[in-house]
């Protein structure tokens, strides 16, 4: 009888961890980031559009916002455009970004641009939410 009771309780306790993991689960999005054009001026602006692949059922919310940081000193950041949402969620899931390249860049060379994006992502059955980081690289032209 002992080991019956056992079994059940090991039984259960391995079906309650599959379902709670099965719910909470969630795939930290794909991202990728394009730039407006491929090549710019010194000292011209541009803008990085940043979009998240998400697994089924799982959205990119507006709140925390979404934060980008570039590592390049040939660029500045020059922040967020407002967001496109329905309700609390981004729709689409992109953000762009603003960036002037600077003005001492040579013709005719290529500079890269570099950074990360940080966002929230959440199961839209459980309401669960993770936080994410993605590194990004990007190659442009100075013409």
């Amino acid at each position: 009888m002992k080991k019956r009771i056992i079994l059940s309780l090991v039984v259960f306790v391995i079906i309650l961890a599959f379902i709670t993991s099965e719910n909470f689960a969630q795939t930290m999005p794909t991202v990728t980031v394009s730039t407006n054009k491929s090549s710019y001026k010194p000292g011209e602006t541009g803008t990085l559009t940043i979009k998240f692949k998400t697994a089924k059922k799982v959205k990119i919310p507006v709140e925390p916002e979404i934060e980008v940081t570039l590592n390049s000193t040939d660029v500045e950041g020059l922040g967020l455009q407002p967001v496109s949402s329905q309700g609390e969620y981004l729709n689409p899931a992109q953000v762009k970004y603003k960036f002037k390249v600077s003005s001492n860049l040579t013709k005719g060379s290529s500079i890269t641009i570099s950074g990360s994006v940080k966002f929230g992502y959440c199961n839209e059955d459980s309401g669960i939410c993770k936080i994410g980081t993605k590194t990004f690289s990007k190659t442009i032209k100075i013409n």
